[in-house]
């Protein structure tokens, strides 16, 4: 889960705990005080029919077919009239006598042909007065209480979680501006980040990643130059060798074979200086960046003079594109490719060299033959020169990679950008 649906749902499910709480005792307080209001209604209409019936005594006194007041406007009440004796004087139309009996002064709650109701008992001159109303009508009105007054909260819930929303996104903001600031950036590329205006709490991370990231450049840099002049140092020395066996070859023509297989290494240690130089190059940032190369022409060079050559298949589309690559660091690249796939190719099959256009990029394919399985590849078995073909790909935004189209079949494949692809 995300740092902002963190906050937010954390703050949502504070707000609406809050809420909800608040909203409950407020419910709860005004059913109380519902109920006390309904129960002084109550109580104020027993008083009412009482002073009725001390103004006017004639209406008990008058003799009456039933006992039958009058009928109410609503029929969720109910009234009644009883002597000292129990029997009922008057009641309103419709009302139960007996559900209605007084037995106790006050309020009770009882059920009347299985309604509930809440009744209230006074005593007055000799008289019992009871009033009535249904439970369902008090039920009805608190949940219409309810609705209003869940309502507001809920529509206000949804607003606060939206405004914190809001807010966090706000407040998170240069966190994803350093993300994305971050992200965005090549291998190469160790300048300090800058992101513009940080709050207070974001700066000291930038101060520590500017902090590695000058580190880390300084340890690059010292690598490099060491790498550099290592591989400098050694060339002279190698020159001087190379010159003392070419003499000996002349003078001691009998320990040819052995001086033969001295100079093989000899070339292969100066080939591997050589990589280490332009390791030390690419890595270092010195190539021109804005270069191009034909394709063609870093097809032909890569060839050039390569052992066992012959054994290659060129395969290339017409009208090839420039490359938005320096040429000797496509050709680098290329060459390193081509050289594995001989020396770790099976027996004498060919190498295919494929190269065709693909949108705004151009593909180069080497495909081979090889004795070893996909876990002892060409590329994995010589660590230097995939080294190299690594960093140059990453520095010119080109794609390597390694495919294994059927079992014993090792490809090889770049994908350059071409210059035409490339912005002004």
């Amino acid at each position: 889960m995300t740092l902002k649906r963190r906050l937010v749902l954390g703050v949502g499910l504070a707000l609406g705990l809050l809420w909800t709480l608040a909203a409950a005792l407020l419910f709860w307080d005004l059913r109380s005080q519902i109920a006390d209001t309904l129960d002084d209604r109550l109580a104020a209409s027993a008083q009412m029919v009482a002073g009725l019936m001390a103004r006017q005594p004639e209406l008990l006194e008058q003799p009456r077919g039933d006992t039958e007041l009058v009928e109410p406007a609503s029929e969720g009440v109910a009234c009644q009239i009883q002597s000292a004796s129990g029997e009922v004087l008057v009641r309103t139309e419709g009302a139960d006598g007996q559900g209605l009996a007084a037995h106790e002064l006050g309020y009770r709650t009882t059920e009347i042909d299985g309604e509930r109701w809440r009744v209230y008992t006074q005593a007055h001159n000799g008289l019992r007065i009871t009033t009535a109303d249904r439970m369902s009508e008090r039920d009805e009105l608190r949940q219409g209480i309810l609705l209003v007054l869940v309502t507001p909260f809920a529509l206000a819930l949804t607003g606060g979680i939206g405004v914190v929303w809001i807010g966090v996104n706000r407040g998170l903001a240069p966190l994803e501006k350093l993300n994305r600031a971050v992200s965005q950036r090549s291998p190469s590329m160790l300048a300090p980040v800058d992101i513009g205006s940080t709050p207070a709490e974001l700066q000291p991370v930038i101060a520590t990643l500017n902090s590695l990231l000058a580190r880390l450049n300084d340890a690059l840099q010292r690598e490099q130059e060491f790498a550099n002049q290592a591989a400098h140092e050694l060339r002279t020395p190698l020159t001087a060798i190379k010159t003392h066996l070419q003499v000996a070859q002349r003078q001691a023509p009998e320990a040819a074979p052995a001086l033969d297989q001295a100079n093989t290494a000899m070339q292969r240690l100066q080939r591997i200086i050589e990589q280490l130089l332009m390791l030390a190059r690419v890595e270092r940032g010195g190539a021109d960046s804005g270069a191009s190369a034909p394709a063609e022409t870093v097809i032909h060079q890569a060839m050039a003079d390569l052992p066992n050559g012959d054994r290659i298949r060129v395969e290339a589309g017409p009208c090839l594109p420039d490359l938005a690559v320096p040429a000797p660091l496509a050709t680098a690249a290329l060459r390193n490719l081509l050289e594995n796939a001989l020396r770790h190719g099976s027996g004498e099959d060919p190498v295919e060299l494929q190269a065709q256009r693909m949108g705004s990029e151009l593909v180069m394919t080497v495909t081979n033959r090889t004795q070893t399985s996909p876990a002892h590849s060409p590329g994995r078995s010589d660590g230097l020169g995939l080294r190299i073909v690594r960093s140059i790909t990453e520095r010119f935004n080109a794609r390597f990679e390694f495919r294994y189209p059927q079992e014993g079949v090792l490809q090889a494949a770049i994908q350059w950008p071409t210059s035409d692809s490339q912005p002004l």
